[in-house]
């Protein structure tokens, strides 16, 4: 662990990477503007990364660990956030298949359900918004506390239950999200910062729970 101010050495590769570490102090050895630095960085690799669709939630995950790392004042260098897309493409594989499709479903429902008179067009429509939503929340939250060797199947269902627990946080979450789509919507150029920014809201919404649950995230070595 780095203190502020020392540079932090990138460990090499064969060290281990798959062990919890303590969360440390938020913005720990980090200032505001080196906090910017990685959030663009992990932005446009999470964008590059996420060009073949199925790709986003492991790159959204590598990318938080990353930014998790830097806040810890763990060593965060672009090679480690690199190397971390693996272990989270092993991990998180069903979610990464599961996410686009969920969403893509309930977009194809809204548009069908806005263009025509479907019957029950209020109910679909209704259930297609709270299942994206509920989509969105989990894979942020799974993304939140995601470190090489969690089980995708239980960092999951341990995601789903601080959604449920923590409303608030989970509310701040889609915030964050809509606040994304409304920068690219005003402008596509935001889109390569949109996921260091998710990545940040998520990062910064479990400390939070952690904080009140008196627990420590992980943060891998």
């Amino acid at each position: 662990m780095s203190t502020a101010g020392t540079p932090r050495d990138d460990p090499p590769d064969d060290a281990p990477t798959d062990g919890p570490a303590p969360w440390g102090g938020l913005l720990g050895g980090t200032t505001r503007l080196s906090l910017f630095g990685e959030v663009g960085l992990v932005g446009v690799v999470v964008a590059v990364l996420s060009l073949p669709v199925v790709t986003a939630v492991p790159a959204l995950a590598a990318g938080t660990l990353h930014l998790r790392r830097h806040l810890s004042g763990e060593a965060a260098s672009l090679g480690r956030l690199l190397r971390s897309v693996g272990p989270a493409l092993r991990d998180l594989w069903a979610l990464a298949l599961l996410v686009p499709f969920v969403l893509t479903v309930a977009a194809v429902n809204l548009w069908l359900v806005a263009g025509t008179s479907l019957a029950g067009g209020a109910v679909i429509g209704a259930v297609s918004v709270a299942v994206g939503l509920v989509a969105v929340v989990v894979t942020l939250r799974t993304a939140g506390t995601w470190h090489p060797g969690a089980g995708g199947p239980g960092a999951v269902l341990a995601a789903a239950h601080r959604a449920r627990r923590d409303v608030p946080g989970s509310v701040l979450l889609l915030l964050a999200a809509a606040l994304c789509v409304a920068l690219v919507w005003a402008l596509e150029a935001f889109a390569l910062l949109v996921g260091g920014l998710l990545a940040l809201a998520a990062v910064t919404v479990e400390h939070r729970w952690a904080e009140r649950a008196g627990t420590s995230p992980a943060v891998d070595r």
